[in-house]
């Protein structure tokens, strides 16, 4: 779950690394986006989770705090929002706000063996890489957040990072 923000800000190299996770980007895929090692990616996040106030985890969780408090740009939109159920909207506020799947599972009223399952149809259903780029586009479409959210930093989310 997401508490309240620090005021601490990243730093130019964790916000280039966070910027590409927004779009579900892997760890390795980032490195060479970026010109890091995968271990200096892994860093880089670690150090963001630790600042951000949400140490451990998951990636979900991290781009969806990341969003909220305007360190990063949201992803760039492809078209229409997916017609949602209301069923799949709780499943993305789950990812978002909760790593372990126990916890998503008691919010979406499941056990936690059948949440992976669910997770990945609501990935499918938005058009999505994975929980994290879902979790990117769901402020971008306005499900967390607004879709107007803009970094403090006035970067612009008009393209994809490179891959």
């Amino acid at each position: 779950m997401t508490t309240a923000l620090p005021a601490t800000t990243l730093t130019a190299d964790q916000r280039r690394v966070a910027a590409r996770l927004v779009y579900g980007a892997s760890n390795k895929a980032i490195a060479s986006q970026v010109c890091l090692s995968v271990d200096g990616v892994a860093s880089h996040l670690s150090a963001a989770r630790k600042k951000m106030g949400c140490p451990g985890s998951s990636r979900a969780v991290l781009v969806h705090t990341l969003l909220a408090a305007r360190e990063v740009p949201p992803p760039a939109g492809s078209g229409m929002v997916p017609a949602f159920t209301n069923r799949e909207v709780t499943v993305i506020r789950a990812i978002a706000e909760h790593t372990l799947n126990a916890d998503i599972g008691n919010v979406i009223g499941m056990p936690a063996d059948d949440v992976r399952a669910e997770i990945d149809a609501t990935v499918g259903t938005g058009n999505a890489r994975n929980a994290a780029h879902l979790v990117g586009l769901a402020h971008t479409w306005g499900i967390l957040g607004t879709s107007d959210t803009q970094p403090a930093t006035g970067a612009t989310a008009t393209a994809e990072p490179a891959r």
